[in-house]
């Protein structure tokens, strides 16, 4: 089974917009059996997928020893796609550890392999938050591969090299852990984002993914909505990216972890 942490330290760069979107394909157009797993205590994910509610969520997961996943999951309104929510409740975690209780880091690690041994989903997808907060950390050890929507910036490339060190600091201890690529969001025609493009290619410190999502209305708009944009707006340039992201994704990464299985349609 195969499990992404959608991961950038900065704000504003389509990290949870591409977890809920990622998940949305991997589930519709490729029938795939898919949690998502929100990891900020934001709450974006949950917000986009679940209608509002009381839920248990993540937090419980980290800090009680006898949380059982089942009680944890949720169905969303689009069929295949599972979610296990978030609330500000995670934010205490940071203040537990300066009072010197541990949450439970590898509670999402023994999660991954409790759904795997159970066989119930085929695709795990971790949305981190905007900092390497402890929940990010156990998302990042509970995953395969790790994904870094990027903006092409300046201060996002700088700071991918500073996120990518951190990464390799947490692979030393889970070696299992690979960084899949960096993935370009916020994308639009301009002289400066390509020149930025090409010196990201050429000088990042992990692979590049050839699709690069562009910047869209639409997506904003399918936040209001509750529904990830290739559902809101199929046609718009953000969905057809996304699904060009997918189907590089399936021939890069995805297809082997699924050779000999049969879960879902042909890939």
């Amino acid at each position: 089974m195969k499990a992404f942490a959608i991961v950038n330290l900065k704000g504003g760069v389509g990290k949870t917009v591409t977890a809920v979107n990622l998940a949305a394909i991997l589930a519709t157009e490729y029938q795939r059996r898919v949690l998502l797993v929100d990891c900020d205590p934001q709450a974006n994910a949950t917000q986009s997928l679940l209608p509002p509610g009381e839920y248990n969520t993540l937090a419980g997961l980290l800090t009680l020893p006898d949380a059982y996943y089942d009680d944890l999951l949720y169905r969303s309104s689009i069929r295949g796609l599972d979610v296990l929510p978030a609330d500000d409740e995670l934010r205490n975690l940071d203040v537990d550890l300066l009072e010197g209780e541990r949450p439970r880091l590898t509670a999402l690690r023994d999660l991954r392999d409790a759904i795997a041994e159970d066989d119930a989903y085929d695709v795990l997808i971790l949305d981190c938050p905007p900092a390497l907060s402890p929940a990010c950390a156990a998302a990042i050890a509970a995953s395969t591969d790790v994904i870094i929507p990027i903006k092409v910036d300046a201060y996002s490339v700088r700071g991918m090299h500073e996120l990518t060190a951190q990464i390799d600091r947490l692979r030393q201890i889970y070696p299992d852990v690979h960084i899949a690529g960096c993935l370009p969001t916020v994308w639009y025609k301009s002289d400066t984002v390509e020149q930025g493009g090409a010196l990201l290619r050429q000088h990042a410190p992990c692979k590049v993914f050839r699709t690069h999502i562009r910047r869209s209305p639409k997506v904003d708009e399918s936040t209001w909505t509750g529904e990830p944009v290739v559902s809101w707006s199929p046609r718009s340039g953000a969905a057809q990216d996304y699904r060009a992201f997918v189907e590089e994704l399936m021939d890069h990464v995805l297809e082997e972890a699924w050779e000999g299985g049969d879960h879902g349609a042909e890939v």
